[in-house]
């Protein structure tokens, strides 16, 4: 990332570089500095303003370890007479005698990294290593305390790169076209609850402040079209939590792909829609929509389509990467297209069942059937 050509000041990546070079020095390691500004803006970030752009919610540090940490990097690395490359990231990984490489999680349940990492390839994963992998952090602290290494304490680095100190809204609107206020929703009433500033600059789950209310407030989904976002009252309110949803082809971090995905039964698996979330017990389906378009996903006819259902439902954004486990390995990870039905939305549908049914049968005693009280949306 280019902090002089985006008007930052260049400090901070001038002094992630000479901690770097430091290390490099104390451990005795040659120090080689490479730019892939180029690359991370073409392979990263402008599909990251894409996404936005069309009303998802992308996650770029997925992207970048797939195409230039494990890439591009990877390249450059093993250019210069590397066997291995080794990463500071909290991920295991088991090299196996018939030569497949497998990405497993780490030892620091709380610092595992497989989520970020659950798009790289086969063939960058036989030639790494993670070092950090079956240490706990405190562990990791006291290592580099003992080898004199100066960055021991140094903290850790937390949210989006690109986005520094900066609001996230501040920093994206500068590559936005410019956005217009529109209706928040109330998904249980439909009654206008305020104005929002953008729609794209939410996300699903986010917590949103609407004036007036002393209540939290919470996006339970968003229409680019419309420029609407639907809103519900309090964190754990069902119109937030979904369990299925629909993502892209996956990227396996193995070269062959799970032939148990083909079984009409679905493959048992383990999924996870965000870092540090648990990882929550699913079954994987491929499917094939061969005449009408799937109108609850939105996709087109012939065309293989993935499905993830979970067993516990979990807040799910479009765009944002899906990975998926088999006990503690990650077999890979995929972009997220699209939901089921809302849990809220769910329960709306089996009370209008309930009272279809009821009125059939009031209807069928020869009783006046009259309007379900329970319908409301």
């Amino acid at each position: 990332w280019d902090h002089e050509e985006e008007g930052m000041s260049s400090q901070c990546s001038e002094r992630e570089r000479e901690d770097a070079r430091r290390v490099c020095e104390r451990i005795g390691i040659g120090f080689h500095p490479v730019s892939f500004v180029r690359e991370y803006w073409q392979d990263v970030f402008q599909p990251f303003v894409d996404g936005i752009r069309a009303g998802g919610t992308p996650n770029p540090d997925v992207s970048c370890n797939q195409h230039i940490k494990f890439d591009r990097f990877h390249s450059y690395a093993l250019s210069l007479g590397a066997e291995m490359v080794a990463t500071g990231h909290y991920a295991r990984v088991r090299h196996r005698p018939d030569g497949v490489s497998d990405l497993l999680t780490a030892r620091d349940l709380n610092k595992d990294q497989t989520y970020f990492l659950s798009t790289i390839s086969q063939v960058a994963l036989r030639r790494t290593l993670f070092p950090l992998g079956d240490l706990l952090k405190p562990e990791v602290r006291r290592i580099a305390e003992d080898a004199g290494l100066h960055t021991a304490h140094k903290k850790d680095s937390t949210g989006i790169c690109f986005v520094g100190k900066r609001r996230f809204k501040d920093f994206i609107r500068g590559y936005l076209p410019e956005e217009t206020p529109g209706p928040m929703i109330c998904v249980e009433t439909g009654r206008l609850l305020g104005y929002h500033e953008g729609v794209r600059l939410y996300t699903h789950g986010q917590r949103a402040r609407v004036g007036g209310l002393g209540s939290r407030w919470y996006v339970a989904d968003k229409d680019p079209t419309t420029n609407t976002l639907m809103m519900c009252e309090g964190f754990h309110h069902p119109a937030l939590y979904a369990n299925e949803l629909i993502m892209s082809s996956p990227s396996w971090t193995r070269a062959e792909v799970p032939s148990e995905i083909l079984d009409p039964e679905g493959f048992s698996c383990a999924s996870r829609v965000r870092h540090r979330q648990p990882k929550t017990p699913s079954r994987l389906f491929l499917e094939c929509m061969e005449h009408e378009a799937h109108s609850r996903h939105n996709v087109g006819p012939c065309s293989p389509q993935y499905i993830v259902q979970l067993s516990s439902p979990v807040i799910i954004a479009t765009s944002q990467t899906v990975a998926i486990y088999q006990d503690d390995i990650c077999l890979g990870g995929a972009q997220i297209l699209g939901r089921g039905p809302s849990m809220y939305e769910q329960q709306q549908q089996q009370k209008r069942a309930l009272c279809v049914e009821q009125e059939r049968r009031d209807g069928g005693q020869g009783l006046e059937i009259r309007p379900c009280s329970s319908s409301r949306v």
